[in-house]
């Protein structure tokens, strides 16, 4: 069965609906969308044993295999190695020696 009330949403005093099927979603506000979030005591405690710590853990940040600039396309690589030649476009699309 569905309930309504009417302001008694905390955060924007809207209508609060709430489901009674499926049981683990929870009441929600139709206005803005808040939800009555219950945390489980075994996430409440990990929480708790956690603060203060860094938030990220050391392992694997300087060792990651994607660091660095990505390759150059087949066509920069070319665009460089006319550069390194000497070579220059001229009108037409021929290259000529500078």
């Amino acid at each position: 069965m569905t309930t309504f009330a009417l302001q008694a949403c905390p955060r924007c005093r809207g209508a609060v609906i709430d489901y009674s099927h499926p049981p683990e979603e929870s009441a929600m506000c139709i206005v803005c969308g808040w939800r009555d979030r219950k945390v489980p005591q075994v996430v409440a405690d990990e929480v708790l044993e956690h603060l203060g710590r860094p938030f990220v853990e050391h392992t694997y940040t300087h060792s990651s295999p994607y660091r660095g600039k990505a390759p150059l396309s087949g066509w920069e690589r070319e665009k460089r190695r006319r550069m390194r030649a000497g070579l220059v476009p001229v009108e037409g699309g021929q290259l000529s020696a500078s």
